[in-house]
Protein backbone atom coordinates (compact mmCIF):
# COMPACT_ATOMS: atom_id res chain seq x y z
CA UNK A 1 0.00 0.00 0.00
CA UNK A 2 2.61 2.66 0.94
CA UNK A 3 4.50 2.01 -2.23
CA UNK A 4 1.70 2.41 -4.52
CA UNK A 5 0.90 5.44 -2.29
CA UNK A 6 4.73 6.80 -3.22
CA UNK A 7 4.52 6.27 -7.09
CA UNK A 8 0.43 7.74 -6.88
CA UNK A 9 1.51 10.47 -5.26
CA UNK A 10 5.06 11.45 -4.01
CA UNK A 11 6.57 10.37 -7.62
CA UNK A 12 5.27 12.82 -9.60
CA UNK A 13 6.37 16.10 -7.44
CA UNK A 14 9.62 14.95 -7.18
CA UNK A 15 10.07 13.81 -10.81
CA UNK A 16 8.56 17.40 -11.43
CA UNK A 17 11.37 19.21 -9.03
CA UNK A 18 13.69 16.94 -10.79
CA UNK A 19 12.65 18.55 -14.10
CA UNK A 20 13.01 22.67 -12.88
CA UNK A 21 16.11 21.52 -11.49
CA UNK A 22 17.91 19.93 -14.71
CA UNK A 23 16.05 23.31 -16.01
CA UNK A 24 18.50 24.98 -13.73
CA UNK A 25 21.26 24.54 -15.36
CA UNK A 26 22.83 25.42 -18.92
CA UNK A 27 19.46 23.36 -20.64
CA UNK A 28 17.51 26.32 -19.37
CA UNK A 29 19.80 28.85 -19.99
CA UNK A 30 18.30 32.23 -21.81
CA UNK A 31 20.27 31.52 -25.02
CA UNK A 32 18.84 28.15 -24.94
CA UNK A 33 15.48 28.98 -24.63
CA UNK A 34 16.16 31.80 -27.20
CA UNK A 35 16.41 29.27 -29.87
CA UNK A 36 13.23 27.94 -29.06
CA UNK A 37 11.27 30.49 -29.12
CA UNK A 38 13.03 31.42 -32.52
CA UNK A 39 12.25 28.53 -34.29
CA UNK A 40 8.49 28.26 -32.97
CA UNK A 41 8.01 32.02 -34.12
CA UNK A 42 10.03 31.81 -37.38
CA UNK A 43 6.75 29.27 -38.23
CA UNK A 44 4.41 32.29 -38.09
CA UNK A 45 6.23 35.37 -38.17
CA UNK A 46 9.93 36.68 -38.54
CA UNK A 47 10.83 39.36 -35.65
CA UNK A 48 13.91 41.38 -35.02
CA UNK A 49 16.43 39.74 -32.51
CA UNK A 50 15.74 42.54 -30.35
CA UNK A 51 12.22 41.53 -30.14
CA UNK A 52 12.37 38.00 -29.80
CA UNK A 53 14.91 38.89 -26.67
CA UNK A 54 12.14 40.67 -25.13
CA UNK A 55 9.69 37.75 -25.88
CA UNK A 56 11.73 35.27 -24.62
CA UNK A 57 12.12 37.17 -21.29
CA UNK A 58 8.69 37.34 -20.86
CA UNK A 59 8.48 33.52 -22.13
CA UNK A 60 10.86 32.48 -19.17
CA UNK A 61 9.06 34.20 -16.58
CA UNK A 62 5.24 32.83 -17.16
CA UNK A 63 7.30 29.23 -17.49
CA UNK A 64 8.48 29.92 -13.99
CA UNK A 65 4.61 30.53 -12.69
CA UNK A 66 3.43 27.54 -14.89
CA UNK A 67 5.98 25.21 -13.32
CA UNK A 68 5.98 26.04 -9.86
CA UNK A 69 2.59 25.87 -10.20
CA UNK A 70 2.14 22.53 -11.51
CA UNK A 71 4.51 22.01 -8.55
CA UNK A 72 2.64 23.07 -5.68
CA UNK A 73 -1.03 21.07 -6.51
CA UNK A 74 1.22 18.02 -7.29
CA UNK A 75 2.68 18.68 -3.88
CA UNK A 76 -0.67 19.48 -1.96
CA UNK A 77 -1.89 16.08 -3.82
CA UNK A 78 0.61 14.41 -2.42
CA UNK A 79 0.13 15.80 0.79
CA UNK A 80 -3.84 15.21 0.97
CA UNK A 81 -3.17 11.71 -0.02
CA UNK A 82 -0.83 11.17 3.23
CA UNK A 83 -2.90 13.49 5.80
CA UNK A 84 -6.26 14.37 4.33
CA UNK A 85 -7.39 15.97 7.50
CA UNK A 86 -5.08 18.50 7.15
CA UNK A 87 -5.90 20.96 4.59
CA UNK A 88 -4.72 24.17 5.33
CA UNK A 89 -1.11 22.84 7.12
CA UNK A 90 -1.20 20.99 3.71
CA UNK A 91 -1.24 23.71 1.54
CA UNK A 92 1.04 25.79 3.75
CA UNK A 93 3.42 22.89 3.21
CA UNK A 94 2.68 22.59 -0.33
CA UNK A 95 4.23 26.93 -0.67
CA UNK A 96 6.99 25.63 1.78
CA UNK A 97 8.37 22.77 -0.55
CA UNK A 98 8.12 24.78 -3.39
CA UNK A 99 10.28 27.88 -1.74
CA UNK A 100 12.76 25.09 -1.07
CA UNK A 101 12.72 24.08 -4.70
CA UNK A 102 12.82 27.45 -5.86
CA UNK A 103 15.79 28.49 -2.90
CA UNK A 104 17.86 25.34 -4.57
CA UNK A 105 16.91 25.75 -8.13
CA UNK A 106 18.03 29.98 -8.01
CA UNK A 107 21.48 28.76 -5.18
CA UNK A 108 22.13 26.34 -8.43
CA UNK A 109 21.59 29.07 -11.18
CA UNK A 110 24.12 30.94 -8.70
CA UNK A 111 26.90 28.88 -9.49
CA UNK A 112 26.18 27.78 -13.06
CA UNK A 113 28.24 30.18 -15.41
CA UNK A 114 25.42 30.46 -18.24
CA UNK A 115 22.74 31.71 -15.43
CA UNK A 116 22.10 34.44 -12.87
CA UNK A 117 19.96 33.72 -9.56
CA UNK A 118 17.17 36.24 -8.80
CA UNK A 119 15.25 36.92 -5.87
CA UNK A 120 12.22 38.17 -8.53
CA UNK A 121 11.72 34.31 -9.94
CA UNK A 122 11.75 32.90 -6.36
CA UNK A 123 8.93 35.24 -6.18
CA UNK A 124 7.42 34.03 -9.52
CA UNK A 125 7.89 31.10 -8.47
CA UNK A 126 6.13 31.40 -5.04
CA UNK A 127 3.52 33.20 -6.77
CA UNK A 128 2.72 30.24 -9.40
CA UNK A 129 2.29 28.40 -6.37
CA UNK A 130 -0.45 30.66 -4.76
CA UNK A 131 -2.16 31.28 -7.90
CA UNK A 132 -2.12 27.61 -9.75
CA UNK A 133 -3.38 26.36 -5.84
CA UNK A 134 -5.86 28.90 -5.71
CA UNK A 135 -7.49 27.41 -9.29
CA UNK A 136 -6.84 23.98 -8.29
CA UNK A 137 -8.76 24.35 -4.89
CA UNK A 138 -11.80 26.42 -7.04
CA UNK A 139 -12.07 23.96 -9.16
CA UNK A 140 -12.23 21.03 -6.44
CA UNK A 141 -14.85 23.41 -4.32
CA UNK A 142 -17.20 23.74 -7.62
CA UNK A 143 -17.43 19.43 -7.43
Amino acid sequence: MANSLFWRYWAPPIFWALVIMALSGDLGSGPKSFSIVNWVLSWFVTLRPDTLSTINFYVRKVLHVVFYGVLAVLWLRALTASHPGRAVTNKILALALCLAVALTDEGHQYVVGSRTASWFDVGLDLSGGVVFLSLALGFTKRK
